[in-house]
């Protein structure tokens, strides 16, 4: 089953004193890559950028390699909306994004805008979903704890599943007059099986059957 993950990148204008701001950034280009990847189109001609289209193949990274380039105009945040599918035949239970540092000037400066625990990205009204981890949260290597370059997710996306229309805002700096550069977005989800409550369940009554069973032997032996 294919799996479609759409941005839609809107430039907005801040407000306040940096309203008589003229320059901004300008997102020019999307490209995708990586073992997860299994395709990847642009659904709309450049600059406008408002869908992208990509399958997980496998379970995965795809880099998204954005390019950026300078705009006349108020200083802007670049807002995305992704609906993110599990095409492949195994359950994430966990996944992640990251801002690959990698890249020196402006690229470096590329943060998340929102990476607050309680500002759940992922639509909470759509189960299955994922909850954003904490920026205090351990992850397994190599994944670093939620912060501005990174967002880590915890829950369950089945396989054939999609989260629609995910919400992150970037902040992506101007390069300047006649200036480019590129940064990547690196998705990362992980294979797990998120056990059901009625599982959880089962595990602690079989651990009750356990324990009563022993001290029966116990006594017993008495």
């Amino acid at each position: 089953m294919n799996a479609t993950t759409k941005f839609l990148l809107v430039a907005m204008a801040f407000g306040g004193s940096v309203a008589t701001a003229t320059a901004s950034s300008v997102v020019t280009n999307v490209t995708a890559s990586g073992p997860g990847l299994g395709s990847f189109s642009l659904e709309e001609s450049p600059p406008s950028f408002s869908y992208l289209s990509s399958t997980y193949a496998s379970v995965d990274p795809i880099t998204l390699t954005f390019t950026v380039g300078h705009a006349e105009g108020g200083d802007r945040e670049h807002h995305v909306y992704e609906t993110i599918g599990n095409g492949t035949s195994a359950a994430f239970s966990n996944f992640h994004f990251h801002l690959d540092e990698s890249a020196s000037g402006p690229a470096s400066n590329v943060t998340f805008n929102y990476f607050d625990a309680e500002d759940n990205i992922f639509a909470p009204e759509l189960p299955p979903g994922f909850t954003l981890d904490s920026p205090s949260k351990a992850q397994a290597a190599p994944f670093e704890p939620t912060g501005p370059r990174d967002l880590n997710f915890t829950g369950e996306l089945k396989a054939g599943a999609s989260i629609e229309e995910g919400y992150f805002s970037l902040n992506i700096p101007d390069p300047g007059a006649g200036n480019a550069y590129t940064f990547s977005l690196v998705q990362t989800p992980v294979a797990g099986v998120v056990p059901e409550p009625e599982t959880y369940a089962m595990f602690l009554a079989g651990l009750g059957l356990m324990g009563f069973m022993a001290r029966r032997k116990q006594n017993k032996n008495k």
